[in-house]
Protein backbone atom coordinates (compact mmCIF):
# COMPACT_ATOMS: atom_id res chain seq x y z
CA UNK A 1 0.00 0.00 0.00
CA UNK A 2 1.25 3.48 -0.91
CA UNK A 3 1.04 5.90 2.03
CA UNK A 4 1.53 9.67 2.09
CA UNK A 5 2.07 11.25 5.53
CA UNK A 6 1.45 15.03 5.64
CA UNK A 7 2.79 16.58 8.85
CA UNK A 8 4.73 19.84 9.36
CA UNK A 9 6.05 19.14 12.87
CA UNK A 10 9.36 17.25 12.72
CA UNK A 11 8.87 15.35 16.00
CA UNK A 12 5.25 14.39 15.25
CA UNK A 13 6.26 13.26 11.76
CA UNK A 14 8.99 11.07 13.24
CA UNK A 15 6.58 9.57 15.80
CA UNK A 16 4.00 8.74 13.13
CA UNK A 17 6.63 7.32 10.79
CA UNK A 18 7.93 5.09 13.59
CA UNK A 19 4.43 3.91 14.48
CA UNK A 20 3.63 3.15 10.85
CA UNK A 21 6.88 1.22 10.46
CA UNK A 22 5.70 -1.15 13.21
CA UNK A 23 2.42 -1.82 11.40
CA UNK A 24 3.08 -1.89 7.67
CA UNK A 25 4.69 -4.57 5.53
CA UNK A 26 8.22 -3.35 4.63
CA UNK A 27 8.14 -5.36 1.38
CA UNK A 28 4.76 -4.34 -0.02
CA UNK A 29 4.12 -0.97 1.65
CA UNK A 30 5.89 2.37 1.22
CA UNK A 31 5.69 5.75 2.94
CA UNK A 32 6.32 9.22 1.50
CA UNK A 33 6.21 12.39 3.61
CA UNK A 34 5.20 16.02 2.99
CA UNK A 35 5.41 19.02 5.32
CA UNK A 36 2.22 20.75 4.13
CA UNK A 37 -0.64 20.51 1.65
CA UNK A 38 1.18 22.31 -1.15
CA UNK A 39 4.11 19.89 -1.05
CA UNK A 40 1.70 16.95 -0.86
CA UNK A 41 -0.07 18.10 -4.04
CA UNK A 42 3.27 18.28 -5.85
CA UNK A 43 4.22 14.78 -4.67
CA UNK A 44 0.84 13.45 -5.81
CA UNK A 45 1.55 14.55 -9.38
CA UNK A 46 4.03 11.67 -9.59
CA UNK A 47 3.07 9.45 -6.64
CA UNK A 48 -0.46 8.07 -6.30
CA UNK A 49 -1.09 7.26 -2.62
CA UNK A 50 -3.75 4.80 -1.55
CA UNK A 51 -3.79 6.20 1.99
CA UNK A 52 -3.28 9.75 3.28
CA UNK A 53 -2.47 10.60 6.90
CA UNK A 54 -3.11 14.33 7.06
CA UNK A 55 -2.52 16.97 9.73
CA UNK A 56 -4.79 20.03 9.59
CA UNK A 57 -2.91 22.98 11.07
CA UNK A 58 0.07 23.44 8.72
CA UNK A 59 1.84 26.44 7.10
CA UNK A 60 1.54 27.51 3.43
CA UNK A 61 -1.42 25.20 2.74
CA UNK A 62 -3.31 23.76 5.70
CA UNK A 63 -4.88 20.31 5.73
CA UNK A 64 -8.43 21.58 5.32
CA UNK A 65 -7.56 23.40 2.07
CA UNK A 66 -5.60 20.35 0.92
CA UNK A 67 -8.63 18.09 1.46
CA UNK A 68 -10.72 20.53 -0.55
CA UNK A 69 -8.20 20.36 -3.41
CA UNK A 70 -8.10 16.57 -3.56
CA UNK A 71 -11.90 16.42 -3.40
CA UNK A 72 -12.00 18.48 -6.62
CA UNK A 73 -9.51 15.99 -8.08
CA UNK A 74 -11.90 13.16 -7.04
CA UNK A 75 -9.33 11.42 -4.86
CA UNK A 76 -10.62 7.89 -4.18
CA UNK A 77 -8.04 6.68 -1.67
CA UNK A 78 -8.50 6.38 2.09
CA UNK A 79 -7.86 9.31 4.46
CA UNK A 80 -6.95 9.47 8.16
CA UNK A 81 -6.87 12.88 9.84
CA UNK A 82 -4.27 13.41 12.58
CA UNK A 83 -4.71 16.60 14.57
CA UNK A 84 -4.58 18.25 17.99
CA UNK A 85 -7.34 20.72 17.13
CA UNK A 86 -10.56 21.01 19.15
CA UNK A 87 -13.25 18.37 18.72
CA UNK A 88 -15.77 20.78 17.20
CA UNK A 89 -13.31 21.69 14.42
CA UNK A 90 -12.56 18.03 13.76
CA UNK A 91 -16.30 17.30 13.62
CA UNK A 92 -16.72 20.08 11.02
CA UNK A 93 -13.89 18.66 8.91
CA UNK A 94 -15.49 15.20 9.11
CA UNK A 95 -18.74 16.69 7.80
CA UNK A 96 -16.83 18.45 5.03
CA UNK A 97 -15.24 15.15 3.96
CA UNK A 98 -18.64 13.46 4.02
CA UNK A 99 -20.15 16.13 1.76
CA UNK A 100 -17.11 16.05 -0.54
CA UNK A 101 -17.52 12.23 -0.72
CA UNK A 102 -13.98 11.66 0.48
CA UNK A 103 -13.22 8.25 2.00
CA UNK A 104 -12.41 9.38 5.55
CA UNK A 105 -11.62 6.34 7.70
CA UNK A 106 -11.31 8.25 10.96
CA UNK A 107 -9.73 11.06 12.97
CA UNK A 108 -6.81 10.52 15.36
CA UNK A 109 -6.09 12.97 18.15
CA UNK A 110 -2.46 13.74 18.93
CA UNK A 111 -0.49 12.16 20.44
CA UNK A 112 -1.59 9.30 18.23
CA UNK A 113 -2.34 5.88 19.71
CA UNK A 114 -0.65 2.89 18.06
CA UNK A 115 -3.71 0.66 18.59
CA UNK A 116 -6.06 3.12 16.88
CA UNK A 117 -3.66 3.57 13.97
CA UNK A 118 -3.41 -0.22 13.60
CA UNK A 119 -7.20 -0.56 13.33
CA UNK A 120 -7.46 2.18 10.70
CA UNK A 121 -4.47 0.90 8.71
CA UNK A 122 -6.03 -2.57 8.63
CA UNK A 123 -9.28 -1.04 7.35
CA UNK A 124 -7.34 0.84 4.67
CA UNK A 125 -5.56 -2.36 3.63
CA UNK A 126 -8.83 -4.26 3.35
CA UNK A 127 -10.19 -1.46 1.21
CA UNK A 128 -7.17 -1.31 -1.07
CA UNK A 129 -6.92 -5.09 -1.39
CA UNK A 130 -10.08 -5.01 -3.50
CA UNK A 131 -9.29 -4.29 -7.15
CA UNK A 132 -12.67 -2.66 -7.79
CA UNK A 133 -11.94 0.03 -5.22
CA UNK A 134 -8.63 0.94 -6.84
CA UNK A 135 -9.86 1.32 -10.35
CA UNK A 136 -10.06 4.92 -11.51
CA UNK A 137 -10.55 6.09 -15.03
CA UNK A 138 -12.02 9.13 -16.69
CA UNK A 139 -15.22 7.68 -18.14
CA UNK A 140 -17.27 9.91 -20.43
CA UNK A 141 -20.51 8.39 -21.66
CA UNK A 142 -22.61 10.07 -24.32
CA UNK A 143 -26.20 9.03 -24.94
CA UNK A 144 -25.29 6.86 -27.94
CA UNK A 145 -22.78 4.87 -25.87
CA UNK A 146 -25.29 4.42 -23.04
CA UNK A 147 -27.89 3.11 -25.49
CA UNK A 148 -25.29 0.75 -26.96
CA UNK A 149 -24.33 -0.45 -23.46
CA UNK A 150 -27.96 -1.37 -22.81
CA UNK A 151 -28.23 -3.16 -26.16
CA UNK A 152 -24.99 -5.10 -25.65
CA UNK A 153 -25.69 -5.89 -21.97
CA UNK A 154 -22.54 -4.10 -20.85
CA UNK A 155 -24.36 -3.06 -17.68
CA UNK A 156 -24.03 -5.96 -15.23
CA UNK A 157 -25.45 -5.94 -11.68
CA UNK A 158 -23.25 -7.23 -8.88
CA UNK A 159 -24.78 -8.25 -5.57
CA UNK A 160 -23.65 -7.43 -2.03
CA UNK A 161 -25.14 -9.58 0.77
CA UNK A 162 -26.93 -8.16 3.81
CA UNK A 163 -26.82 -10.31 6.97
CA UNK A 164 -28.26 -10.32 10.47
CA UNK A 165 -25.85 -8.93 13.06
CA UNK A 166 -27.43 -11.06 15.78
CA UNK A 167 -27.37 -14.45 14.05
CA UNK A 168 -25.18 -13.95 10.97
CA UNK A 169 -28.03 -15.22 8.81
CA UNK A 170 -27.99 -14.09 5.17
CA UNK A 171 -31.22 -12.10 4.70
CA UNK A 172 -30.91 -10.06 1.48
CA UNK A 173 -28.67 -8.61 -1.24
CA UNK A 174 -28.34 -5.17 -2.76
CA UNK A 175 -28.02 -4.98 -6.55
CA UNK A 176 -25.17 -2.62 -7.50
CA UNK A 177 -24.67 -1.85 -11.16
CA UNK A 178 -21.32 -2.18 -12.94
CA UNK A 179 -20.30 -1.24 -16.46
CA UNK A 180 -18.20 -3.80 -18.32
CA UNK A 181 -16.50 -1.25 -20.58
CA UNK A 182 -14.88 -2.57 -23.78
CA UNK A 183 -11.76 -0.48 -23.05
CA UNK A 184 -11.60 -0.02 -19.27
CA UNK A 185 -13.02 -3.33 -18.05
CA UNK A 186 -15.35 -3.44 -15.04
CA UNK A 187 -16.17 0.08 -13.84
CA UNK A 188 -18.02 0.77 -10.54
CA UNK A 189 -21.19 2.86 -10.52
CA UNK A 190 -19.77 6.02 -8.95
CA UNK A 191 -17.76 6.64 -12.14
CA UNK A 192 -20.78 6.74 -14.43
CA UNK A 193 -24.09 6.89 -12.55
CA UNK A 194 -24.27 10.71 -12.68
CA UNK A 195 -24.02 10.54 -16.46
CA UNK A 196 -26.83 7.97 -16.58
CA UNK A 197 -28.98 10.41 -14.63
CA UNK A 198 -27.89 13.38 -16.75
CA UNK A 199 -29.21 11.56 -19.83
CA UNK A 200 -32.47 10.65 -18.02
CA UNK A 201 -31.73 6.92 -18.22
CA UNK A 202 -32.17 6.04 -14.52
CA UNK A 203 -35.68 4.61 -15.01
CA UNK A 204 -34.43 2.45 -17.88
CA UNK A 205 -31.52 1.28 -15.73
CA UNK A 206 -33.80 0.35 -12.81
CA UNK A 207 -36.08 -1.72 -15.06
CA UNK A 208 -33.01 -3.31 -16.67
CA UNK A 209 -31.76 -4.43 -13.23
CA UNK A 210 -35.20 -5.76 -12.26
CA UNK A 211 -35.34 -7.91 -15.41
CA UNK A 212 -31.79 -9.14 -14.71
CA UNK A 213 -32.74 -10.15 -11.16
CA UNK A 214 -35.82 -11.95 -12.44
CA UNK A 215 -33.64 -13.98 -14.83
CA UNK A 216 -31.25 -15.11 -12.09
CA UNK A 217 -33.50 -15.09 -9.01
CA UNK A 218 -32.95 -18.79 -8.31
CA UNK A 219 -29.33 -18.05 -7.32
CA UNK A 220 -30.51 -16.01 -4.33
CA UNK A 221 -32.44 -18.85 -2.64
CA UNK A 222 -35.52 -16.73 -1.85
CA UNK A 223 -33.52 -13.89 -0.26
CA UNK A 224 -34.77 -10.38 -0.93
CA UNK A 225 -33.02 -8.18 -3.49
CA UNK A 226 -32.82 -4.39 -3.07
CA UNK A 227 -33.07 -2.32 -6.26
CA UNK A 228 -31.83 1.28 -6.08
CA UNK A 229 -34.18 3.90 -7.52
CA UNK A 230 -34.07 7.68 -7.50
CA UNK A 231 -36.91 9.88 -6.23
CA UNK A 232 -37.53 10.86 -9.85
CA UNK A 233 -37.92 7.20 -10.85
CA UNK A 234 -40.24 6.51 -7.90
CA UNK A 235 -42.51 9.39 -8.91
CA UNK A 236 -42.68 8.21 -12.55
CA UNK A 237 -46.10 6.57 -13.19
CA UNK A 238 -44.70 4.62 -16.15
CA UNK A 239 -42.08 2.98 -13.93
CA UNK A 240 -44.71 1.96 -11.38
CA UNK A 241 -46.95 0.61 -14.15
CA UNK A 242 -44.06 -1.50 -15.48
CA UNK A 243 -43.34 -2.92 -12.03
CA UNK A 244 -46.98 -3.80 -11.40
CA UNK A 245 -47.21 -5.35 -14.87
CA UNK A 246 -44.25 -7.57 -14.00
CA UNK A 247 -45.98 -8.57 -10.77
CA UNK A 248 -48.91 -9.85 -12.82
CA UNK A 249 -46.45 -12.15 -14.58
CA UNK A 250 -44.41 -13.00 -11.45
CA UNK A 251 -47.01 -13.02 -8.68
CA UNK A 252 -44.46 -13.29 -5.85
CA UNK A 253 -42.23 -10.47 -7.13
CA UNK A 254 -43.05 -8.35 -4.08
CA UNK A 255 -41.79 -11.10 -1.76
CA UNK A 256 -38.20 -11.10 -3.02
CA UNK A 257 -37.72 -7.64 -4.52
CA UNK A 258 -37.84 -4.27 -2.76
CA UNK A 259 -36.76 -0.71 -3.57
CA UNK A 260 -34.07 1.40 -1.95
CA UNK A 261 -34.51 5.14 -2.40
CA UNK A 262 -31.07 6.51 -3.19
CA UNK A 263 -31.49 10.27 -3.34
CA UNK A 264 -31.59 12.48 -0.26
CA UNK A 265 -33.19 15.47 -1.98
CA UNK A 266 -36.74 16.67 -1.46
CA UNK A 267 -39.21 15.36 -4.03
CA UNK A 268 -40.16 17.74 -6.80
CA UNK A 269 -43.75 16.60 -6.30
CA UNK A 270 -44.56 15.11 -2.92
CA UNK A 271 -48.03 14.18 -4.16
CA UNK A 272 -46.66 12.08 -7.03
CA UNK A 273 -44.17 10.37 -4.72
CA UNK A 274 -46.90 9.47 -2.23
CA UNK A 275 -49.13 8.24 -5.06
CA UNK A 276 -46.40 5.96 -6.43
CA UNK A 277 -45.34 4.68 -3.01
CA UNK A 278 -48.97 4.01 -2.11
CA UNK A 279 -49.52 2.02 -5.32
CA UNK A 280 -46.44 -0.08 -4.56
CA UNK A 281 -47.54 -0.55 -0.96
CA UNK A 282 -51.01 -1.63 -2.09
CA UNK A 283 -49.27 -4.51 -3.90
CA UNK A 284 -47.08 -5.29 -0.86
CA UNK A 285 -43.79 -3.85 -2.19
CA UNK A 286 -41.68 -2.21 0.51
CA UNK A 287 -39.30 0.75 0.45
CA UNK A 288 -35.99 1.30 2.19
CA UNK A 289 -34.24 4.66 2.59
CA UNK A 290 -30.53 4.83 1.74
CA UNK A 291 -27.77 6.95 3.34
CA UNK A 292 -30.01 7.80 6.28
CA UNK A 293 -28.73 10.45 8.66
CA UNK A 294 -26.96 12.60 6.08
CA UNK A 295 -29.38 15.53 6.30
CA UNK A 296 -32.76 17.03 6.99
CA UNK A 297 -34.07 15.83 3.62
CA UNK A 298 -33.81 12.16 4.60
CA UNK A 299 -35.85 12.94 7.73
CA UNK A 300 -38.40 14.69 5.52
CA UNK A 301 -38.61 11.58 3.32
CA UNK A 302 -39.22 9.49 6.44
CA UNK A 303 -42.11 11.75 7.39
CA UNK A 304 -43.52 11.70 3.85
CA UNK A 305 -43.35 8.03 2.84
CA UNK A 306 -43.75 4.66 4.53
CA UNK A 307 -40.47 2.77 4.80
CA UNK A 308 -39.67 -0.73 5.98
CA UNK A 309 -35.96 -0.18 6.73
CA UNK A 310 -33.25 2.47 6.98
CA UNK A 311 -29.71 2.10 5.76
CA UNK A 312 -27.27 3.99 7.98
CA UNK A 313 -24.76 5.94 5.93
CA UNK A 314 -21.32 4.32 5.66
CA UNK A 315 -19.61 7.62 6.50
CA UNK A 316 -21.01 7.44 10.04
CA UNK A 317 -20.49 3.69 10.37
CA UNK A 318 -16.82 3.79 9.37
CA UNK A 319 -16.17 6.75 11.69
CA UNK A 320 -17.55 4.88 14.72
CA UNK A 321 -14.18 3.72 16.16
CA UNK A 322 -12.76 7.23 16.39
CA UNK A 323 -15.65 9.74 16.34
CA UNK A 324 -17.89 10.49 19.33
CA UNK A 325 -20.14 12.47 16.99
CA UNK A 326 -20.59 9.54 14.60
CA UNK A 327 -21.36 7.25 17.53
CA UNK A 328 -24.02 9.65 18.82
CA UNK A 329 -25.60 9.94 15.36
CA UNK A 330 -25.72 6.16 14.88
CA UNK A 331 -27.18 5.68 18.37
CA UNK A 332 -29.85 8.28 17.61
CA UNK A 333 -30.71 6.63 14.29
CA UNK A 334 -30.98 3.22 15.97
CA UNK A 335 -33.29 4.66 18.62
CA UNK A 336 -35.42 6.19 15.86
CA UNK A 337 -35.71 2.89 13.99
CA UNK A 338 -36.71 1.14 17.21
CA UNK A 339 -39.43 3.73 17.97
CA UNK A 340 -40.76 3.49 14.39
CA UNK A 341 -40.47 -0.31 14.24
CA UNK A 342 -38.08 -0.24 11.28
CA UNK A 343 -35.10 -2.43 10.38
CA UNK A 344 -31.69 -0.70 10.72
CA UNK A 345 -29.05 -1.74 8.18
CA UNK A 346 -25.46 -0.57 8.66
CA UNK A 347 -23.51 -0.24 5.42
CA UNK A 348 -19.74 -0.02 5.15
CA UNK A 349 -18.97 -2.71 7.76
CA UNK A 350 -15.41 -3.51 6.77
CA UNK A 351 -13.76 -5.13 9.79
CA UNK A 352 -14.41 -7.26 12.87
CA UNK A 353 -14.20 -4.25 15.18
CA UNK A 354 -17.12 -2.51 13.46
CA UNK A 355 -19.09 -5.76 13.37
CA UNK A 356 -18.74 -6.21 17.14
CA UNK A 357 -19.41 -2.54 17.93
CA UNK A 358 -22.64 -2.58 15.92
CA UNK A 359 -23.70 -5.82 17.64
CA UNK A 360 -23.23 -4.11 21.00
CA UNK A 361 -25.33 -1.17 19.76
CA UNK A 362 -28.11 -3.63 18.77
CA UNK A 363 -28.13 -2.73 15.10
CA UNK A 364 -30.12 -5.40 13.27
CA UNK A 365 -28.43 -5.94 9.92
CA UNK A 366 -25.09 -5.22 8.23
CA UNK A 367 -23.58 -4.92 4.78
CA UNK A 368 -19.96 -4.33 3.79
CA UNK A 369 -16.66 -5.80 2.69
CA UNK A 370 -16.17 -7.64 6.00
CA UNK A 371 -19.13 -9.76 4.89
CA UNK A 372 -18.53 -9.65 1.13
CA UNK A 373 -17.72 -7.27 -1.71
CA UNK A 374 -20.32 -6.97 -4.50
CA UNK A 375 -20.10 -10.04 -6.72
CA UNK A 376 -21.68 -11.62 -9.82
CA UNK A 377 -24.79 -13.73 -9.30
CA UNK A 378 -22.91 -16.98 -9.98
CA UNK A 379 -20.50 -16.33 -7.09
CA UNK A 380 -23.27 -16.23 -4.50
CA UNK A 381 -23.23 -19.95 -3.67
CA UNK A 382 -19.47 -20.05 -3.11
CA UNK A 383 -19.64 -16.94 -0.93
CA UNK A 384 -22.49 -18.43 1.13
CA UNK A 385 -20.51 -21.57 1.87
CA UNK A 386 -17.52 -19.48 2.99
CA UNK A 387 -19.74 -17.16 5.02
CA UNK A 388 -21.29 -20.05 6.94
CA UNK A 389 -17.80 -21.10 8.05
CA UNK A 390 -16.90 -17.51 8.98
CA UNK A 391 -20.21 -17.16 10.80
CA UNK A 392 -19.32 -20.12 13.02
CA UNK A 393 -15.95 -18.52 13.81
CA UNK A 394 -17.70 -15.25 14.72
CA UNK A 395 -20.05 -17.12 17.06
CA UNK A 396 -17.03 -18.62 18.86
CA UNK A 397 -15.34 -15.21 19.18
Amino acid sequence: MRILLIEDHDFQRQVLTTQLARIIDPVNDEIHCAVNGAEALKIMQQYQPQLLLCDLNMPEMDGISFLGHIAKQQFKGAIIITSALKQDILASVEKMCLNYKLNLLGTLAKPTCLKQISVLIETAKQTNALPERLQTCDIKLDEAFIDLAFEQYWFVPHFQPIVSLETGEWVACEALIRLVHPEYGTVPAYQFIDQIMAHNKEKQLALYIIHYVICYRSYFHNRKIAINISSKTLADPHFINCVLKLKEQYYDLNQWLYFELTESDIFESVGEAIESASRLSMHDFVLSIDDFGTGYSSLKQLETLTFNSLKLDLGFIQALPTSITAEAIVESCLLLTKRLNLIAIAEGVENLGLWKQLQEMHCQQAQGYFISPPMPYDSIDQWYQQWQVKQQDLAIK
